[in-house]
């Protein structure tokens, strides 16, 4: 994983939010898309990233997070990319009506 998603990742879980830290090099984008040169820096790649997150850690929990970006070197001009999961479990679950 390392050689094709090369980087730094920095994670720290606090209650029911991850913080997630990508240092890709100084200022340097992380995403695979955009280091290969397959598509120009854009901030639709950030999003990408989130959706990436969204579905590892909801892998490992068993339902839906949210994932938010808060940082990137492309949307921001930050020199990491940070990102918050939450992992909460959603408070509203829909049941099937009981039968008699």
């Amino acid at each position: 994983m390392d050689e094709r998603f090369p980087g730094t990742r920095a994670l720290e879980r606090k209650g029911d939010v991850v913080h997630i830290e990508m240092f890709g090099g100084e200022g340097e984008c992380g995403c695979p898309v955009v280091r290969d040169g397959h598509h120009a820096p854009n901030p639709r790649w950030c999003q990408c990233g989130n959706y990436w997150y969204k579905t590892m850690f909801e892998a490992v929990v068993g339902h839906p997070v949210e994932v938010e970006l808060l940082d990137s070197c492309i949307c921001t001009g930050s020199k990491t990319c940070v990102r918050l999961a939450h992992l909460k479990t959603p408070s509203c679950r829909a049941r099937p009506p009981e039968t008699e």
